[in-house]
């Protein structure tokens, strides 16, 4: 998991699950005066049973771990918390399922006190035929550093983080110290998804996330490169292949 630094305390305490649904499963919640804990899983994930289960265990665990370690810094010196309770959330989402793949995305927060609070977004993928985690790496032919493809795969993040800034009004000045260290390496290209699709059982891409501070200053916000199923055939196993295809909803280009 990544955190990345926010400077708005205020806003995170106020809002610690931003991205989590309404209907979400409020798996594990605490909240006393000196933690808030709160811990949701997507309803849609409960398609996937054994998953399902598997992500309550580790979201309870998450939850009670961060309550009974943060009672136990209480009990031992109430000044380190200068009237303010800590906040740990966790969102478990969705993103697509095709094949025999279901894409998820965890979002976590926290405040420990310190200047100012953190958050971040990891992802991983699913395999419903053996009930496990796979690496995300396995769709492609080439994933060593520096390959044809992998080098393939470089421009096509960048030409999309380029469009995403332009929108905003950034240019995209690879000198930046952001990326400084970029190279065609799969570890560099972000928290990887398979991107939803209008047709059900499929998906339209990958979305690469970035979160502030990995690909832009904090005021940027974070960023999602998306990379349309056409662009990545040449790229993909043929199994793999076989999961992309038709387009990207509209209500998914935000991110």
């Amino acid at each position: 998991m990544r955190y990345i630094t926010i400077f708005f305390a205020a806003a995170l305490l106020a809002l610690p699950l931003a991205r989590a649904r309404a209907d979400d499963d409020a798996i594990y919640t605490a909240k006393t005066q000196y933690v808030e804990v709160d811990v949701r899983i997507d309803n849609r994930l409960k398609a996937f049973a054994r998953l399902y289960e598997l992500l309550f265990a580790e979201g309870k665990k998450f939850g009670v771990e961060n309550k009974e370690e943060t009672a136990a810094q209480w009990r031992e010196d109430k000044s380190v918390f200068r009237g303010l309770a800590y906040n740990f959330s966790r969102v478990y989402r969705l993103r697509a399922a095709a094949g025999k793949y279901v894409s998820v995305i965890v979002d976590e927060s926290q405040f420990t006190g310190g200047a100012h609070p953190n958050h971040g977004s990891a992802t991983f993928l699913w395999d419903r035929e053996t009930n496990a985690r796979a690496d995300f790496k396995t769709l492609f032919r080439d994933t060593s550093t520096g390959s044809a493809d992998m080098q393939t795969l470089s421009k096509l993040i960048l030409e999309s983080l380029a469009a995403e800034k332009k929108a905003r009004g950034i240019p995209l000045d690879l000198s930046d110290m952001w990326f400084k260290d970029w190279n065609a390496d799969f570890s560099n290209f972000g928290e990887p998804s398979l991107a939803p699709s209008t047709e059900k059982g499929k998906s339209s891409g990958i979305t690469f996330h970035y979160s502030p501070y990995e690909v832009g200053a904090y005021v940027e916000g974070d960023y999602v490169a998306f990379v349309p199923a056409s662009a990545l055939m040449p790229l993909l196993t043929p199994e793999a292949q076989r999961l992309f295809g038709v387009a990207r909803p509209e209500s998914d280009k935000d991110g």
